[in-house]
């Protein structure tokens, strides 16, 4: 009887292990006055350190493990855990630094100009006929519009970028972390 007794005992904690592990990979739940708010995994977050705020992580939420945030970072091959008791902000959406908003701006312009000193290339060489005795002057006039156009578009694409980082904060949710304030559920 004790044997069929241990045999039953382990088929049942074996077969729970799989909705444990089902629970645990759902994502990052967090829990304030009664409410309850799960950040699912493989989404886009920011952890602020509670001892240095300016100390922010970027990355994938890859969930937690039995004390730590697991976060992979932008750019990087391996996985950042932050303490659970060092984290004072989280930060859910689709997050990147002014910075970055910005030099995408930048790049953006900087592409519009070359397509418009290429359009004015193209359009300067089907009027010579290919006469390539001009092309010389017609790649010299090109590249000028180019540099012409690129002084308005290129400022102008950091302008938009950094009008989409500001736009990107306001679709940011802060959780602040600590006592009164969201708990992490583990």
């Amino acid at each position: 009887m004790k044997r069929h007794l241990k045999v039953v005992m382990i088929l049942l904690t074996a077969s729970a292990l799989p909705l444990i592990a089902q629970v645990a990979a759902i994502g990052i739940t967090l829990e304030k006055n009664g409410q309850q708010v799960l950040i699912p995994l493989d989404e886009w977050v920011a952890v602020s350190n509670a001892n240095d705020p300016g100390d922010i992580f970027h990355g994938i939420n890859l969930g937690t493990s039995v004390d730590a945030l697991r976060i992979l970072e932008k750019g990087e091959s391996y996985e950042r855990d932050v303490p659970l008791d060092e984290i004072g902000s989280i930060f859910r959406g689709k997050i990147k630094s002014t910075k970055e908003y910005v030099w995408d701006g930048i790049k953006l312009g900087g592409l519009v100009s070359v397509g418009i000193g290429s359009f004015i290339t193209a359009i300067s060489l089907k009027d010579s006929g290919l006469d390539m005795e001009v092309l010389p002057s017609i790649l010299l006039f090109g590249g000028l519009w180019t540099v012409i156009s690129g002084i308005y578009t290129i400022p102008a694409g950091a302008l938009i970028g950094y009008i989409r980082a500001q736009v990107a904060k306001g679709n940011v949710e802060e959780y602040v972390i600590g006592d009164g304030e969201w708990v992490i559920l583990r």
